[in-house]
């Protein structure tokens, strides 16, 4: 398994931007009380979905957690919600099972609880439960697909009145082997995976990390922006296992342009279906709406091209970083500053022959600054 491993205050114009990179994804991290506080809404909600109780219970539901937080690609948000997705899979055929009598059904469970009756809204696949603390949770009522089997799921669809098709925990498994990453299937109530430190993540997960910062940045609150489902497949599916998350953006961000290209000459969009079941098509919306597929071309090319001059530079990196990612850059150059302050003073850092400044390894020791002058 290739995790992750920063190297530690370099100068070297390639180590330097990976370190940096690294430091950025610290700062795109969730607090850690807002991540307690989703996996505690979650337990709750659980709770009462397998409770005797439940309308669901007979059908023995399995809930597990799916998207960034399953994926461990979360990326704190600016102004706009938190969100938590996971399936309630009911043990059940879909063709036993009426799609849209159990969305609504799920719908009037939760909004005949005091606490959630206010917070509940229908959406078109899912049931809503929205906080008001910028956060919510999207709940996916599904069964088992009877044609595909496997993790294939069918999942209610109100646009299309019926079934359609998913497979959230084949993409997941998908994902970790793309990552190197092992998945482990559970029974019943899934928890939501312990958060990962950025030393505890591989390339690929800080990749789409990076990604999806971009991408906010980019389009901030505009309704082309590509969904992340969409970003996320993309990534794993160009990612070749680098070692380094600035050479996994380049493998990333180069496959991308060249499927885009490959697509244009064939008058047809970049095919992003899940690789787990190739009926479920995360680029649909694109064919419905060809100015958002149009905007996300543009601005791949164009983070492509930005790229290409970040990693070709031999300066320091931080200000092209900082229009590619925002105001993280600058508090990360704050907390690589103060990591090798603290490791000067601590007598910790050292050259090797190559001139890279390390806290490890062979080199020859950096003397702490001692000011002799006046005070």
């Amino acid at each position: 398994m290739a995790l992750f491993q920063p190297a530690v205050y370099t100068q070297d114009a390639k180590s330097q931007l990976d370190e940096l990179l690294a430091v950025i994804c610290e700062e795109l991290q969730l607090t850690p009380n807002r991540y307690q506080l989703a996996v505690q809404r979650y337990g709750t909600i659980n709770s009462l979905l397998e409770a005797k109780g439940s309308p669901f219970v007979l059908h023995s539901p399995r809930i597990y957690p799916q998207g960034s937080m399953a994926l461990g690609t979360t990326v704190k948000p600016d102004d706009s919600p938190h969100d938590l997705d996971f399936v309630m899979e009911l043990r059940a055929w879909n063709l036993q099972v009426n799609p849209m009598q159990l969305l609504h059904k799920l719908f009037e469970f939760l909004k005949g609880f005091d606490t959630y009756r206010d917070l509940t809204s229908l959406k078109n696949r899912c049931v809503r439960v929205e906080y008001a603390d910028d956060f919510y949770l999207d709940i996916l009522p599904a069964c088992k697909d009877v044609r595909m089997g496997g993790t294939c799921i069918s999942v209610p669809d109100r646009a299309a009145n019926g079934w359609s098709p998913s497979n959230p925990e084949g993409f997941i498994a998908w994902f970790k082997r793309k990552s190197a990453v092992r998945q482990i299937l559970m029974d019943k109530a899934m928890p939501i995976p312990a958060q990962q430190s950025v030393d505890e993540k591989v390339p690929l997960q800080l990749a789409v990390q990076l990604l999806k910062r971009n991408r906010d940045v980019y389009f901030g609150d505009s309704d082309l922006a590509p969904v992340s489902v969409a970003l996320t497949t993309l990534a794993a599916t160009h990612y070749g296992g680098e070692n380094s998350v600035s050479q996994a953006l380049t493998a990333v961000f180069n496959g991308t342009v060249t499927a885009i290209r490959r697509a244009d000459q064939n008058g047809t969009r970049i095919e992003v279906c899940n690789p787990s079941n190739q009926g479920e098509d995360f680029g649909e919306r694109w064919d419905s709406n060809l100015r958002a597929y149009q905007a996300f071309k543009k601005w791949i090319f164009e983070l492509n091209e930005a790229w290409r001059t970040v990693c070709a530079s031999r300066k320091n990196p931080a200000d092209m970083l900082e229009k590619l990612f925002g105001e993280y850059v600058s508090r990360a150059e704050v907390q690589l500053a103060d990591r090798v302050q603290r490791a000067r003073k601590a007598g910790q850092l050292g050259v090797t022959a190559g001139g890279i400044i390390t806290a490890t390894g062979f080199a020859t020791r950096v003397q702490p600054n001692v000011f002799h002058g006046d005070e």
